[in-house]
């Protein structure tokens, strides 16, 4: 069983990658933007994103 305090292994590029992805296949819902929906649903990619800008 995984520890929740364990970071994950995830690289820069497969986080942007996992963005684009996501932005090709998000469906606008009102006013909210990809990115709010992005670090609401994908916390974690959207960290590594953060970090790494």
């Amino acid at each position: 069983m995984k520890r929740v305090s364990e970071k994950p292994k995830i690289s820069p590029q497969k986080a942007e990658i996992h963005y684009q992805s996501s932005k090709e296949n998000y469906n606008i819902e009102g006013a909210e933007s990809h990115l709010a929906y992005y670090r609401e649903k994908h916390l974690i990619y959207y960290a590594v994103l953060l970090k790494n800008v």
